[in-house]
């Protein structure tokens, strides 16, 4: 597990930082927060409910597979990253980063998610975008290694079953419920 990279994936307001940062505290691996390598203008279109195209994205993924990257070459492993990641093609790119990596998808009920969004305080992912993501989210597949999870569990009993499963090699697409 320690020479693994683990991306914690999903549509805005799954969870998706407090579960990497559990996994990480978990395992004494380095967590990554790709919210932090947004460009400026990335944020601003965001904060006005502009979603992201592919070109806008496509700078912000480089970035955070460079640290990534960086954080490996520096002995910092395993990485773990807090990533949207909602199509196949932005998760084969950091792949090469997190190389072997294992991908958590966070899913739940829309209805749970947009709550969560209601109440988050301080960030600038407004709720209005969660359609547009629901909508560009292409869920993980079979062959990419990973697990789905319901987040109707908290982040810690999340983060507690996705290690398990990863001490096991339980890598094969399994979907955990509550």
């Amino acid at each position: 597990m320690l020479n693994r990279g683990i991306l914690v994936m999903g549509v805005c307001g799954v969870g998706k930082s407090t579960v990497a940062r559990a996994i990480a505290d978990r395992i004494g691996g380095r967590f990554l927060e790709a919210d932090e390598f947004h460009s400026v203008a990335n944020v601003r279109a965001m904060s006005r409910g502009t979603p992201l195209t592919d070109e806008m994205r496509a700078d912000w993924l480089d970035a955070i597979g460079g640290a990534a990257r960086a954080c490996r070459e520096q002995g910092e492993a395993p990485v773990v990253l807090a990533c949207s990641a909602l199509k196949r093609r932005y998760r084969d790119k950091l792949a090469g980063a997190l190389s072997p990596m294992f991908v958590v998808h966070l899913t739940g009920d829309p209805a749970l998610i947009r709550n969560r969004l209601i109440a988050r305080k301080n960030h600038f992912m407004p709720p209005e975008l969660l359609d547009s993501q629901l909508h560009d989210l292409e869920p993980l597949a079979a062959d990419e290694g990973g697990v789905t999870v319901d987040i109707a569990a908290s982040a810690e009993e999340i983060a507690a079953r996705v290690v398990t499963l990863i001490e096991r090699g339980e890598t094969d697409g399994t979907e955990l419920h509550p």
